[in-house]
């Protein structure tokens, strides 16, 4: 009787992981399809059917998940941040040089940008700035003052020049081809905006970009729909 019970047990359980793995894939595909409707309409201007239609589920297997466009639009943006700033950070943990990792960030950052049009484009229209991104940018800002390599007002200054370079950067990405070139120029340019001398910048940017390990969705891949 005892090994009846188990073998129960172990059917619910796997049972249980099993439905805990579609719902989070079902989700997941949810997400990335929602991302991809904000990127192509904007914030405001879609609505539920628009995100049913693109992910390529039924109406109450959506409503299971989200009822609102603003929680979509919360899970797009943890999502985003989930996915790539942990990649980006993943290859600049070994970095100590707050100069480097911020040219290294500024870099993987457009790179992205560059490979994957979607995911620009919601963050063009958004102007999605997760707690993550914005933690790393205002340490690197602040120990690039205190070595001495970086001069400027205030960090708030600061940040505003690197954020609104880089969107503006992104808005372009997201009307026309651009080349590594373009970014490394953009990355120059930030750099000697904060006080960086010319010289020291130029040395950074010779520095190799690092690949990122940890793999990130594209979001302008759209998965096939479920049978």
């Amino acid at each position: 009787a005892m090994k009846k019970s188990s073998g129960r047990t172990s059917d619910v359980g796997y049972r249980t992981r099993v439905g805990l793995e579609r719902r989070t894939r079902t989700k997941s595909r949810i997400v990335a399809a929602a991302l991809r409707v904000f990127a192509a309409k904007g914030m405001d201007t879609p609505v539920i059917d628009d995100f049913i239609r693109e992910a390529g589920v039924a109406h109450g297997t959506f409503y299971n998940y989200f009822t609102r466009t603003e929680q979509l639009l919360l899970a797009v943006s943890r999502s985003l941040e989930d996915d790539l700033m942990l990649a980006i950070e993943a290859e600049m943990s070994e970095l100590r040089d707050p100069v480097v990792r911020l040219a290294t960030g500024v870099r993987l950052w457009l790179g992205w940008a560059r490979a994957d049009p979607v995911w620009c484009a919601f963050i063009v229209k958004s102007r999605f700035r997760g707690a993550l991104v914005e933690q790393q940018l205002r340490m690197d800002l602040k120990n690039g003052r205190k070595s001495g390599a970086l001069n400027f007002a205030s960090i708030e200054a600061a940040r505003d020049l690197v954020v609104g370079t880089i969107l503006e950067a992104m808005s372009r990405i997201m009307t026309a081809p651009v080349s590594k070139a373009y970014t490394d120029g953009v990355a120059r340019s930030i750099l000697t905006g904060l006080g960086l001398e010319a010289t020291q910048a130029d040395r950074v940017l010779k520095a190799r970009v690092p690949r990122l390990r940890r793999p990130v969705q594209k979001a302008g891949v759209k998965e096939p729909s479920s049978p």
